[in-house]
């Protein structure tokens, strides 16, 4: 017969804080004292948590989910008044950096939002919703991939492919959420959706767009809620110039404000992101004061094309690090927004 050990003691030194949730939790960079190392440290107040089967819900949602583009996790453990969770120190950070002041290239999206769809699979096949998808949550390897994190939220699915939720983060929360605590994983479809929809546009767009409901006790709940319900937030036709109409309707469909209209499931979306290429995948965009500059370098062709305030626009190519030239065809007085994606797809 086997018997419990329960006179194990952990030690470790916080070096500092990267995270803190007000609800229930705080995360550490720390050097553990047992494994010699730096890793993060999620500590979870107990008094937080509805009972002691609750104590290591997160850890063994992490356990189970085991996948390259899966946060690992070192062990659990807890003491009189935490929950401990030890993970991995990643130090690329998160999605959320690649988006916040900067902007991803459409290769960069494709690849990394099909590496958060592998591991969010695998996390469907286990039987759990995340209910947590977010740029935050979305760590970057040593190898820069794609790690699906935070498993707070988690929770088993029934044998109907239901799970119950009825903690969400507002900004993120699929219309549903507004409506019922039962849900099964086209949530964290919705989820994706809004991801990859602020990995398009950057931060600074998907937050000037929750600003225009009030911040704090101003927050205008009502509105905000009939916008999500009615697919009006964020907004769909709001996308940087240079996201091809194919990326722009996967993300359409998983923000469905239906669960039967939204893909099914992770792979139905990576599939669909499968077949997205051509030209438009390795523009940059780069926001200035009183214009926009895409650049894109292809072979030992480097292009930037310039449009300014007044919607006058300019685009120029060197070849070797030679002299710029003017290619006529994209310096216009005016562009309509079609006229600007075809620039994208053309050069």
């Amino acid at each position: 017969m086997l018997k419990p050990y329960q006179k194990a003691e952990l030690a470790f030194d916080i070096i500092k804080e990267i995270g803190q949730d007000g609800r229930n939790s705080r995360t550490y960079v720390t050097r553990d004292h047992q494994l010699n190392a730096e890793i993060v440290t999620k500590q979870i107040r107990k008094g937080t948590l509805n009972s002691p089967e609750e104590f290591f819900a997160e850890s063994q949602a992490l356990y189970a989910s085991a996948h390259p583009n899966v946060v690992q996790i070192h062990y659990a453990c807890y003491d009189a008044d935490h929950v401990y969770v030890a993970m991995p120190y990643y130090r690329n950070g998160s999605v959320k950096d690649l988006i916040t002041g900067r902007h991803m290239t459409v290769r960069e999206i494709i690849t990394l939002g099909s590496q958060i769809l592998a591991g969010l699979h695998n996390i469907h096949s286990k039987g759990l919703v995340h209910f947590d998808v977010k740029p935050d949550n979305i760590l970057l390897s040593p190898r820069r991939e794609a790690l699906v994190s935070d498993f707070g939220q988690a929770k088993q699915m029934n044998y109907r492919g239901v799970a119950v939720q009825d903690r969400h983060y507002y900004p993120m929360m699929a219309p549903e959420g507004l409506e019922t605590d039962q849900f099964d994983r086209t949530f964290d479809i919705y989820q994706v959706g809004l991801t990859l929809y602020r990995m398009c546009n950057g931060n600074e767009h998907f937050y000037a767009q929750m600003g225009k409901y009030g911040q704090g006790a101003e927050f205008d709940r009502e509105t905000f809620r009939f916008d999500v319900r009615n697919g009006k937030f964020p907004d769909r036709k709001s996308f940087a110039a240079h996201v091809p109409s194919t990326l722009r309707n996967v993300i359409g469909k998983c923000l469905e404000t239906k669960t039967e209209d939204r893909y099914q499931s992770a792979l139905d979306v990576a599939n669909a992101m499968a077949g997205i290429d051509g030209e438009c995948l390795d523009w940059r965009l780069t926001d200035q004061a009183d214009r926009k500059v895409w650049t894109k370098m292809v072979d030992e062709s480097q292009y930037e094309f310039t449009v300014n305030a007044d919607g006058t626009t300019i685009c120029y190519k060197s070849v070797n690090g030679g002299k710029a030239r003017r290619v006529g065809a994209a310096c216009k007085d005016k562009m309509t927004d079609r006229d600007l994606r075809k620039v994208f797809t053309e050069y």
